[in-house]
């Protein structure tokens, strides 16, 4: 791993404008964002009504969707 910058959430929001810019960063966060709040609906779901398979696909949903975000 590299160092971390200095001061992360500065040049974060540095550059925040011109990452948000690029169409395939745009189209995995309407894939993924959407797929993350499934997921986690998902297991709430799946809590309450004791649905081992709905847990369960809702923590592939929220992998799914970080690992896309990571992208």
């Amino acid at each position: 791993m590299g160092k971390r910058h200095p001061d992360f959430p500065a040049w974060q929001w540095r550059n925040y404008p011109q990452n948000q810019q690029h169409a395939t960063h745009q189209a995995l966060q309407l894939i993924a964002v959407p797929l993350f709040i499934t997921g986690f609906l998902l297991i709430a779901s799946g809590v309450f009504s004791t649905s081992l398979a709905s847990v369960a696909v809702g923590v592939v949903g929220i992998l799914a969707g970080l690992g896309l975000q990571r992208r």
